[in-house]
């Protein structure tokens, strides 16, 4: 399991344009890659990337993102905030959240310090990308 390097906290973040700023206050609970094509497809890239944090660990700090509600394959209600000006994703949340959200990490000030420690759904990962994921298996 890779361990958490951080420059400390709050971690400052927000949207592309800037309109919706954020502190994240907390260390996350865990930070993961998603190799499936819903993630894909939201993140625009090979995988998405996700940190669970606490409702209460962060706070918005400029702004108020959009909401947008869709049903997940499993059947979750998912609550996806974003800024409604320049349409970046930033949270999803789970309708019954359990007290934790999903903080997109690239929406981070700084992100040198976010590694993934678990890899979901890696059988549908690139095929670039899966040399890379073993790569960060333990022997």
């Amino acid at each position: 399991m890779t361990e958490l390097v951080t420059s400390g906290f709050p971690q400052p973040g927000g949207c592309q344009c800037g309109a919706v700023r954020y502190e994240l206050r907390e260390p996350p609970l865990g930070i993961w890659a998603c190799h499936c094509s819903l993630c894909r497809k939201q993140s625009g890239s090979a995988f998405g990337l996700s940190m669970s944090v606490s409702l209460d660990a962060l706070v918005f700090t400029q702004g108020e993102p959009a909401i947008w509600t869709r049903t997940a394959d499993s059947g979750h209600i998912l609550v996806c905030l974003f800024c409604r000006d320049c349409g970046s994703r930033l949270i999803h949340r789970r309708h019954a959240h359990e007290g934790r959200q999903t903080l997109k990490p690239g929406t981070l000030d700084d992100t040198d310090w976010v590694v993934p420690s678990r890899h979901f759904f890696p059988e549908s990962a690139l095929g670039w990308v899966k040399p890379l994921i073993k790569s960060q298996q333990p022997a």
